[in-house]
């Protein structure tokens, strides 16, 4: 292959990047128009009309001001100069009127700062108008983000209605398990039929029926969650604070004795309940669906009383404000549903979020693509995989968002008795650990402005911290000990005085913490928060996952979150214009160490490590990618050697810039040099949207610099624009078969450690593979060295796999992962000098 072909023999097709979803609905980036749903064989001009006829029926019929209608069309026209708008018109249409209400704010009566978003014009009203579902709007208004060019503030806001909703109807897919497991619906009733709960008129008068019942819960649920909107952000609070209500109404309707409401078989109903001196308001139901009652007991008596005696006060709900019983009575059942629904829509309009009523008409059968908004289970990394604990659960029993937020609260929970630092850590001096108090102290400070009512969080962080910074320490200064010379409180000293260290694993326990509860509080918001770079936040993950799940202080969901994180600073964060991580680069020898360099060095610093794990992950996107492409060997090793040299030798092209988008670049200018048919670009972008990390904006939006501007482009003007020009000679020369690969500084791709101990039997059997003068040691550990242990040790420990029936319950050989083990490397593994 010679090198003189030409650039644009190496180009990429030019297409439209919305087709890449499949559907052929989502937004494009070469064209410029739009078109309505009727007029495919109309001219562009008579096109352009009809959407602006379309678009002021739709002004008309929502009252839309003049000042937002001419914003929103302007924003409309702009997006349509340069993008493809494919599918329905009233979509789109839909978004750019929708983030053109958003822009503006008022001042409430009430003062004290408080404003109303929007400016009045309901979500869903612009939704029924529109004729565009929840998920198509979800959907469409993110691409619009990215095609109107939007402040990072819009695209956060539409992140927080999105993930707002998600909490919502996860909560609500559990209301319903809940309310129909204590209710009966009485067989002269109907249950919900489509929308009838959000526009049907509640004027009937007399007893409570099972709908109205089921709107009263829900809707004080909604209007409850929003009065405290600061301290029920998260999925657990919510949760509990919708059991208090569920628990409430039940009150009610045990005081009102309605037993034609009351299911008789719920194991939670008082046998004396329909008793005359039966009090109602002393039951409690909290237990029997809350994991966590105490903490929702806890919610009951203090938050939750707050909430309700503010309705009463408001006029939102009528009943005996001092039992808060009577919601239910005749007289007030009709208005305390009005009232609610008035409280909920003047919420609604003021904050211009979704109506969370209409989800009183969810149907599982009618409404799949609804049922995928809920919050769903943590990705699995590519990294790291291997130590992540055996999988608790049957494969095809389905992922609970509740459940799984509860278990990883109770796991930090408990973990949460030490409440300062302990006496190992006490050990390295006063002033030492003063400073290191004072350190917690001022992150605190730091935390409670940025999030008031987050104090029960933060010491619980807390907690998990001197924990684990306790097991930390004793783990690498035990590793010094035993040798001579060595001084214990030298060490402390050392360690516990970087601050760094100290700052970085708070952080870390911190978003431990919210992301348990499910906070809206993502990450790298933690990062911002104390003022710490992706560069430095990514060191202490991989110290916190090894030992935290060597002591049982991470699950597998917290162990994968972690990983995530790391992934997302590996990727893009730390490559930020700002990170620490290019000052190293600047002041390194050039070329940058490559793979082999870096694995191979025992002494590697902050800046070697780093590209060790960028090099790691990078193969194994690399191998994941080129596999849903069908790209076998010797395509993986190839394109690794170009990605290689991007980072060691053209490592600008990452400021800024995300992992990926340089990955895809490289398979694709492989495929260019060696002339292959197939794969195109756009299948290269089907396949990256299977990647457990893949997000839309990484092949729609790449960072380029011309002429001094700075402007966000497709990936595929990227690659030739700028990617080409850079690569194309060492590409040429690599593949080139007469040049001599060591003229090009090649390395093997690296490869992953060895897995971490693992369970493999239900009697606590791991297995391991024990470095020289490693033993480990504790009262319940049952160890066996090859010539040295007596067999009678071997015989306890065959006892105890084989477990009290008998039985062997190890496969040795079958466990997945798990192959033949080579005697002379077992007995060289196990060995102790």
């Amino acid at each position: 292959m010679s090198n003189d072909v030409h650039k644009q023999e190496l180009g990429a097709e030019v297409v439209a990047i919305g087709s890449v979803g499949g559907g052929g609905r989502e937004s494009g980036v070469n064209s410029a128009s739009a078109s309505s749903p009727n007029s495919g064989a109309a001219s562009t001009d008579d096109a352009q009309e009809n959407t602006r006829a379309i678009y002021e029926n739709l002004c008309r019929e929502l009252n839309m001001d003049r000042q937002t209608e001419e914003d929103g069309y302007k924003t409309f026209q702009e997006v349509c100069q340069r993008c493809s708008l494919e599918g329905d018109v009233r979509h789109w249409l839909c978004c750019c009127l929708y983030m053109a209400c958003r822009k503006f704010s008022m001042p409430t009566v009430n003062g004290e700062d408080a404003v109303v978003r929007g400016n009045g014009v309901s979500l869903n009203n612009l939704l029924r108008c529109c004729q565009i579902s929840i998920y198509d709007f979800k959907t469409k208004i993110k691409q619009w983000c990215d095609m109107a060019n939007l402040s990072p503030d819009c695209k956060n806001l539409i992140e927080v209605v999105d993930r707002k909703f998600s909490i919502t109807f996860t909560l609500y897919k559990n209301y319903r398990v809940i309310f129909e497991t204590i209710f009966l619906c009485p067989p002269n009733e109907k249950k919900h039929s489509k929308y009838s709960s959000l526009h049907a008129n509640h004027t009937s008068h007399g007893r409570c029926s099972y709908i109205k019942l089921d709107d009263i819960c829900w809707r004080l649920f909604l209007c409850a969650k929003n009065q405290k909107p600061a301290t029920t952000v998260d999925l657990v609070t919510s949760y509990n604070l919708m059991i208090c209500c569920i628990d409430l109404i039940y009150a009610n309707v045990l005081a009102e004795k309605r037993s034609d409401l009351i299911n008789p078989d719920f194991e939670g109903l008082p046998s004396n309940w329909n008793s005359p001196d039966f009090r109602a308001r002393d039951n409690c139901i909290l237990v029997y669906f809350c994991e966590m009652s105490a903490e929702a007991k806890a919610m009951k008596e203090t938050l939750f009383p707050k909430i309700i005696a503010s309705f009463f006060q408001a006029k939102t709900i009528y009943g005996n404000k001092d039992t808060m019983l009577g919601l239910l009575a005749r007289e007030n059942c009709e208005r305390n549903l009005r009232s609610l629904n008035i409280s909920y829509e003047q919420y609604v309009l003021s904050v211009g979020e979704l109506d969370e009523r209409i989800l009183s008409a969810y149907d599982a059968n009618e409404h799949t693509n609804l049922n995928e908004q809920a919050l769903k289970p943590p990705v699995t990394p590519l990294t790291r995989k291997q130590d992540l604990p055996s999988h608790p659960t049957a494969s095809d029993q389905k992922f609970e968002a509740v459940k799984n937020a509860t278990k990883n609260v109770k796991q930090l929970l408990a973990f949460s008795g030490i409440k300062e630092p302990t006496d190992f850590v006490k050990q390295a001096g006063d002033d030492v650990v003063a400073k290191l108090v004072q350190s917690i102290k001022q992150m605190k400070q730091k935390f409670l402005a940025k999030y008031p009512e987050g104090i029960d969080r933060f010491e619980l962080a807390e907690c998990n911290f001197y924990y684990l910074l306790d097991h930390i320490l004793r783990a690498e200064t035990e590793q010094k000990i035993n040798k001579p010379k060595i001084d214990l409180k030298r060490q402390l000293v050392q360690k516990v005085s970087l601050s760094i260290f100290n700052v970085t694993l708070m952080a870390c326990c911190v978003e431990l913490v919210l992301a348990a509860y499910e906070t809206e509080w993502k990450f790298p918001w933690i990062n911002d928060c104390f003022s710490i770079s992706a560069f430095d936040f990514q060191k202490i993950i991989e110290i916190v996952v090894r030992h935290g799940s060597r002591v049982g202080f991470l699950n597998r969901s917290q162990i994968k979150h972690l990983n995530s994180i790391e992934e997302t600073c590996l990727e893009r964060l730390a490559w930020s214009r700002t990170s620490p991580v290019w000052e190293m680069i600047a002041s390194a020898v050039k070329p940058l160490p490559t793979s082999l360099d870096v694995n191979r060095d025992q002494t590697a610093g902050a800046l070697q490590i780093f590209l060790r794990k960028v090099y790691l992950l990078g193969w194994l996107r690399i191998q994941k990618l080129c596999s849903e492409l069908n790209l076998s060997n010797p395509t993986p090793e190839k394109v690794w050697h170009i990605f290689e040299h991007s980072i060691a030798q053209e490592t600008g092209l990452m400021q800024d810039r995300h992992l990926d988008q340089i990955i895809m670049c490289a398979i694709y200018i492989y495929i260019r040099v060696t002339k292959m048919a197939e794969p195109k670009f756009i299948d290269i972008m089907r396949a990256y949207r299977n990647q457990p990390q893949a997000v839309n904006n990484v092949y729609r939006e790449v960072l380029i610099l011309e002429g001094g501007e700075t402007k966000y482009k497709d990936i595929i003007y990227f690659y030739n624009k700028h990617y080409v020009d850079r690569m194309k000679q060492f590409s040429i020369s690599y593949l080139d078969r007469t040049v001599d690969p060591a003229d090009l500084l090649l390395s093997p791709h690296p490869t992953e450690r060895p897995a971490q101990p693992k369970k493999l039997t239900q009697n606590h059997v791991y297995i391991t593979q024990m470095q020289k003068n490693e033993t480990l040691v504790s009262d319940n550990n049952m160890i066996y060295e090859f010539y040295r242990s007596p067999g009678k040790d071997l015989e306890r420990m065959n006892e105890k796999v084989r477990g009290a029936s008998g039985k062997r319950m190890l496969c040795f050989g079958d466990e997945a992962g798990l192959g033949p083990i080579e005697p002379k490397r077992l007995v060289r593994n196990l060995h102790s000098d």
